[in-house]
């Protein structure tokens, strides 16, 4: 894959080291951003659906960051595991968003030194756990579970890996909440965040949801990666600390309550 920087032909006829001027200007401030496609919304949407790659928090705040530096980031979106694929074992992308070392640890150290990946402060923490259309549920009363393909879950991977349990892996948030709605599984494994958000958008209930607090939780921080760019990693660190006023007004428009 290249860099998406289209040479025209009539840069072909340019002397030779003005073309390589031309190309290290473009390739020091334009960055790839991988990013899921799925929609995940407050945080993100990657699906393509409304006519737009990708839009939500995540995007407002990764182009305001990148605007604070006369960075030009373009979003490259693709499914969870062919994501870290491009990004760590084939380098296509220079930046993955969101991740987090809890990630997929196995298959990052397959490729190399974990060391190599250089992760942001969080730019939010979302608290993820199991919905139910039952007040209160046990985990033993979970026998068939769905949650996002590619998810990871640092509290629940007990219950992923029974046997006696049907689970199920969505292509993304709307098929999950659907799946429960329509009670083909008895539990579902989401952000309290996204499933508030999308239930009050898009579903007219006919009877309530419950995120379980009482169970188990996940509290999944949400990270900036790169191998190919620690400094730039380093320079979002301080954007986070210097626009912390601005970045809370857009948690608060998009709802976000972490």
């Amino acid at each position: 894959m290249n860099r998406f920087v289209k040479i025209t032909t009539q840069l072909m006829y340019l002397p030779l080291a003005l073309l390589i001027f031309i190309t290290d200007a473009k390739s020091a401030t334009h960055y790839v951003v991988g990013v899921e496609n799925i929609e995940y919304l407050p945080y993100f949407d990657g699906s393509g659906a409304n006519g737009a790659d990708y839009y939500g928090f995540s995007q407002k705040l990764l182009t305001l960051f990148a605007q604070q530096h006369d960075f030009e980031f373009e979003f490259y979106t693709l499914p969870i595991n062919r994501l870290y694929k491009e990004f760590i074992d084939h380098h296509h992308v220079d930046f993955k968003y969101p991740d987090n070392p809890q990630w997929k640890p196995s298959y990052k150290a397959s490729f190399g030194d974990l060391n190599e990946i250089i992760y942001s402060q969080p730019t939010v923490v979302t608290k993820t756990g199991i919905a139910s259309l039952n007040k209160n549920i046990t985990i033993d009363e979970c026998v068939s579970f769905a949650t996002v393909r590619g998810f990871t879950s640092q509290s629940f991977k007990p219950l992923m890996n029974n046997e006696n349990v049907e689970l199920i892996e969505t292509a993304n948030v709307m098929e999950l909440i659907e799946m429960l709605l329509k009670e083909r599984v008895e539990c579902i494994y989401i952000s309290n965040d996204v499933l508030n958000y999308n239930i009050v958008k898009y579903f007219k209930l006919t009877r309530p949801v419950y995120f379980q607090n009482e169970l188990p939780t996940d509290l999944q921080a949400f990270l900036l990666s790169s191998i190919d760019y620690p400094e730039v990693v380093k320079q979002f660190d301080t954007f986070l600390l210097s626009h912390k006023v601005q970045i809370s007004k857009l948690k608060k428009e998009y709802q976000i309550k972490n």
